[in-house]
């Protein structure tokens, strides 16, 4: 009997391969190996968008306006800023805030290609638009208005939220489906859904009883800085929460928490760079230094969790 041909979806006479990931592929022929990207790097779907790299480009500019000012030569923020701000310890935590957010921006700027990467941020950053935007209304009578730079402050806090949505819905839109959480980030999502809540209550005690708070911390407060600080621990607290819900891969950890990890050192620096501005409230101090402590614990042992696994698996921002 005559052999039964078979029927083959590529040419006969032509060897078939495996692909790197298991994908049919041919040698000498004209089908393709059709095999999936390597873990972590961004499909087309998934990438950020140049508009959106732009944007952060502007927030870059704004921080590095902003941050080395107020946390480096703080004393100065008395008469050349928005409004008067003392003592220096109060700017130097203003400052803390801008230079974190350099971090942010430029690891955006410079090192990011998936949306997912930088996806827990723009949130956080509408919570402290808003929130500072709102202290700028509460206490308009403290801001310097003939001030050309108290117009750039009302103006970009006012904007940010607005652009912000644009640019999330316009990235969403090219976002592809989410990926499987990854069960190695589950203790990491825990641990930061816990101190994201904390955050997000002290947040919102300034922001909401500034008086009161303002007897129990560490160094004098006013209103206004108290609100201001309060929209600071908002935008901390709210990442750490939207980072417990939303985290899938490793390569969405080292932004973030890189950002945490800078906020936080450099706060834990401004009681010893301003010990004549404490107030003499041991325990407060101790409780603020403690929280602190926690975030760096925090932000180092998520990063130290992630490297190898970056490093391993070849996963990119």
């Amino acid at each position: 009997m005559g052999q039964i041909p078979v029927a083959t979806p590529w040419p006969i006479g032509v060897k078939r391969s495996r692909g790197l990931f298991g994908g049919s592929g041919v040698v000498g022929g004209t089908r393709r190996c059709e095999c999936p990207p390597v873990i972590g790097e961004a499909t087309s779907s998934g990438r950020l968008l140049p508009v959106s790299r732009a944007g952060v480009v502007v927030l870059l500019a704004l921080a590095v306006a902003n941050g080395p000012f107020l946390y480096l030569v703080p004393g100065r923020a008395e008469q050349d800023y928005a409004w008067a701000i003392e003592p220096p310890i109060n700017a130097g935590f203003l400052g803390a805030g801008y230079l974190a957010g350099t971090v942010a921006t430029a690891l955006v700027v410079f090192g990011a290609r998936s949306w997912r990467s930088l996806r827990v941020l723009p949130l956080p950053l509408v919570v402290l638009s808003i929130a500072l935007l709102t202290a700028t209304v509460i206490h308009a009578d403290r801001f310097r208005w003939d001030y050309p730079p108290t117009w750039l402050w009302t103006g970009i806090y006012a904007c940010v939220p607005v652009l912000v949505a644009l640019l999330w819905r316009l990235q969403e839109r090219h976002a592809g489906p989410a990926p499987e959480p990854d069960p190695r980030l589950a203790a990491l999502r825990a641990r930061s859904a816990a101190l994201g809540l904390l955050l997000v209550i002290g947040g919102a005690a300034l922001i909401l009883a500034p008086a009161a708070l303002a007897d129990v911390w560490p160094w004098p407060l006013t209103p206004l800085l108290a609100r201001a600080l309060g929209s600071w621990y908002l935008l901390a607290g709210c990442a750490l929460l939207t980072a417990a819900v939303s985290l899938r891969r490793m390569h969405e950890v080292p932004i973030p928490y890189a950002t945490l990890l800078a906020w936080s050192a450099l706060l834990l620096a401004l009681p010893a760079l301003h010990a004549d501005d404490l107030a003499e409230r041991p325990a407060a101090l101790v409780a603020w230094l403690a929280v602190q402590a926690l975030l760096v614990a925090l932000a180092v042992s998520a990063l130290a969790r992630a490297a190898p696994v970056l490093r391993a698996e070849g996963e990119r921002l």
